[in-house]
C-alpha cells in the first residue's frame, strides 16, 4: 500500500490495496492517520458487495445510523443510498454531515456503484487550511461562536428520528481536531437554525459570507467519480458538496456509511 498526496493542502490517493481481500488493524491505523493528515482519501478500483463494504468500514470505525431512514439500502440500515431523483435532491452547498447529533460522524465513506458519463463530481475543502488562512481579526470574531443544529427540513423524518435527533444541538463554529489538534471551520449551513445572538436570516448570511471568504481553490479537491471508487472524508476537518451538473437521464448511485465520532470541542 502506498499513500500519495494529491495536492499540498488536501487529499491523498491510496494505491496498491484491495480492501475486500484483507485489511488488518495495522493497515486500518495507517489509513486513519492518513485521513487525519490529508482530510480525504481516494481509493480506486475496489469491488464490494454491501456486506463486504460494511466489514471493511467497521475496521476503520463504528458505523452510525444516518438521517432519513427512507434512503437506507434494504436489509442494510447502516448504508445510505445517494441517488438523486424526484425525492432526493443534491447536497450542492458546502457542508459537513449530520451536525444535528451530539456526536456527529468522524468520517463519511462513499462508494461509487454507478456514475454518469460526465459531471456529478464531489468537491472536498480542507477547512483547517481555510481557517488558518483567515485574518487574525476574523478569527477573533469567530472565537466562542456556536451553531444551533437541527434537521434541515429537506426530507421527511420519522417520529422516532424526530424524538431521537430532533432536539437542537449546539456545536462550536470552530472545532479542534482530536488527532491533529488543528482548528477548522465546522458547520452545516442548512442544519444551522441560528447562531446565538443572531437571527436565522443574519446567521445564514454570516455563514454564506464566511464560506465565500474562507474556501479558496487551493484548499479544494474535486473528485471525478469512477465506478468502484471508495472515498473517505474527514468530517472533523472538511466540508464537501456535489456538483449537480450531470445528465439526469444517467444514473449516479453511491453507497454512504458514516462513522461515529466525538463531541466537537
Amino acid at each position: 500500500m502506498r499513500i500519495v498526496p494529491i495536492s499540498e493542502h488536501v487529499g491523498a490517493a491510496v494505491i496498491d490495496i484491495d480492501l475486500a481481500s484483507s485489511i488488518d488493524q495495522t493497515t486500518a491505523e495507517l489509513l486513519r492517520e492518513a485521513l487525519a493528515r490529508h482530510v480525504i482519501l481516494v481509493i480506486r478500483e475496489q469491488s464490494f458487495e454491501p456486506s463486504q463494504l460494511l466489514a471493511v468500514v467497521r475496521v476503520l470505525g463504528e458505523p452510525m445510523r444516518q438521517n432519513y431512514a427512507q434512503f437506507n439500502l434494504p436489509g442494510f440500515p447502516d448504508i445510505g443510498i445517494i441517488n438523486y431523483d424526484d425525492v432526493q435532491t443534491p447536497a450542492d452547498t458546502w457542508h459537513t454531515d449530520t451536525t444535528n447529533r451530539e456526536t456527529p460522524p468522524m468520517a463519511t465513506v462513499l462508494y461509487a456503484i454507478t456514475v454518469p458519463s460526465h459531471g456529478g463530481d464531489t468537491s472536498v475543502a480542507n477547512m483547517q487550511a481555510a481557517y488558518a488562512a483567515l485574518p487574525d481579526s476574523i478569527k477573533r470574531d469567530l472565537d466562542g461562536l456556536e451553531t444551533v443544529n437541527t434537521f434541515d427540513g429537506q426530507f421527511a423524518v420519522t417520529e422516532q428520528e424526530r424524538q431521537d435527533f430532533g432536539t437542537p444541538v449546539h456545536h462550536p463554529l470552530v472545532r479542534t481536531h482530536p488527532v491533529t489538534g488543528e482548528k477548522a471551520l465546522y458547520f452545516h449551513i442548512l442544519k444551522t437554525g441560528h447562531i446565538p445572538g443572531k437571527t436565522p436570516a443574519a446567521s445564514r448570511l454570516f455563514l454564506e459570507e464566511l464560506l465565500q471568504l474562507a474556501i479558496k481553490p487551493e484548499f479544494v479537491y474535486r473528485h471525478q467519480w469512477q465506478a468502484g471508487d471508495l472515498v473517505i472524508v474527514d468530517n472533523r476537518s472538511a466540508m464537501h458538496r456535489v456538483h449537480d451538473d450531470y445528465d439526469r437521464t444517467e444514473q449516479r448511485v453511491l453507497h454512504r456509511i458514516v462513522l461515529k465520532g466525538d463531541r466537537p470541542v
